[in-house]
């Protein structure tokens, strides 16, 4: 009777979707370096793969099949048509790090394995035990420490504040900053799409949402998940008309539109994969999402359902853009008896963001202004920004004046817009 043959510990289909992510993916490729290391995989040709994958990105070079292939020169290693398969196959590249604790665990195991039958050979082998001990320390120090570097990088108070404080790389000045991330809610009918349309027009245009001051026009893609292409051309458009009658007409290359009312699972990696296609292609500086329930078809109600949305997220905010997100808000009641505007659903969102606003209406009584709303903090700002307390709305169809206008509460006046 032979001893039955046990392969050791290794999962293949989590070692290809690691790959997969990373050939899809930058911001994929740096989670896989953070976790792993080439030794990590079972498969030689899987090794090979991530290695070529990490020297391509570490030289800022395209990542994908063709400079995969080129990059190794090997067809056995890495046929074209694997390389392919590799992607078509990847569940979600938003799981990354999901694939890459796998591997690193059946990795870890394997060497546990090979670091127990060393120290059983030595235990049986010598006469003299006197070391061993510290030996099979040693062994299973190296195991724990496999893919760590040897710099221990820990910096004193001293060597931390030595590093000169960085400027702002702002986007709106005072306003938003690179990578913010910013999810905006309201009470229906309180006009929170208006103010989250009037926000990309004005920002592709180049002009301050709410002072109306000059700045450097950016690129902006907008996502609506909600409504149809003539509810939202019909609103576009005089925003648009306005920022050229201002003198600042939309170049077309800073403003990007989908509109998708049947919405977007980002739970699949088919909807995930169409929407970093496009921001990878696009390459916005501001990616604005809405409304947050049309992009998953299920409640909200716990970490496990918001988690894939967040990790696209954060995806998108990976390759430098701004991510605002429209939301609704619950229905619960705060202290005061006034509406709760934070996000309904998981607690999750209430974390995610640098700012969390909501849009409510005001007590406040104006005869000027047909409407007058506050803008409500439902989280505490993570910097200090300069977001208005109030806004007034226009008078009804007026394309004179933006939608919304800040309103200097205690003062009844509007801020000096053009």
């Amino acid at each position: 009777m032979t001893d039955e043959y046990t392969p050791d510990p290794h999962d293949i289909t989590a070692e290809q979707a690691v790959l997969g992510a990373m050939l899809l993916s930058p911001a994929a490729i740096e989670k896989a370096l953070a976790a792993l290391v080439p030794a990590d995989f079972y498969r030689p040709a899987h090794a090979a793969i991530f290695t070529a994958c990490a020297d391509l990105h570490r030289r800022a070079q395209a990542v994908d099949p063709v400079t995969i292939r080129d990059h190794i020169a090997d067809d056995r290693t890495a046929p074209a048509p694997y390389l392919i398969h590799l992607i078509e196959t990847v569940p979600a590249v938003t799981a990354i790090s999901h694939y890459a604790a796998i591997v690193r665990t059946h990795a870890t195991r394997r060497r546990l394995i090979t670091a127990g039958h060393r120290i059983t050979q030595w235990a049986r082998d010598t006469d003299d035990p006197t070391g061993i001990t510290e030996r099979a320390l040693r062994e299973l120090e190296q195991v724990r420490d496999t893919g760590e570097s040897d710099d221990i990088t820990t910096q004193t108070i001293e060597e931390f504040l030595a590093v000169p404080d960085e400027d702002h790389d702002w986007i709106v000045p005072g306003l938003l900053e690179r990578g913010d991330r910013l999810i905006l809610t309201g009470q229906e009918g309180a006009g929170k799409t208006t103010l989250f349309r009037q926000l990309g027009i004005t920002i592709a245009a180049g002009i301050h949402p709410f002072t109306g001051a000059d700045i450097q026009p950016r690129k902006v893609l907008m996502i609506d998940c909600e409504n149809s292409h003539t509810q939202t051309r019909r609103k576009l458009r005089p925003m648009a008309d306005r920022a050229a009658r201002l003198g600042r007409p939309i170049n077309p290359a800073n403003l990007w539109l989908e509109i998708r009312p049947e919405g977007l699972d980002l739970a699949l990696d088919r909807d995930v994969s169409w929407l970093l296609r496009r921001v990878a292609a696009i390459q916005p500086d501001v990616v604005m999402l809405g409304p947050l329930y049309r992009m998953v078809p299920r409640a909200l109600n716990n970490d496990d359902d918001v988690a894939p949305i967040l990790a696209t997220f954060n995806l998108i905010r990976a390759r430098g853009a701004c991510v605002l997100v429209e939301a609704h808000a619950g229905h619960a009641k705060a202290d005061g008896g006034r509406r709760d505007l934070r996000p309904r659903g998981s607690s999750a969102l209430l974390g995610w963001p640098e700012f969390g606003y909501g849009i409510r209406f005001s007590d406040t009584k104006d005869p000027e202004h047909s409407r007058l709303v506050d803008l409500v903090p439902w989280r505490g700002d993570r910097d200090e920004r300069e977001w208005p307390e109030a806004l007034a709305g226009a008078k009804h169809e007026n394309t004179d004046v933006w939608p919304w206008t800040e309103y200097l509460t205690g003062y009844g006046v509007l801020r000096s817009v053009r």
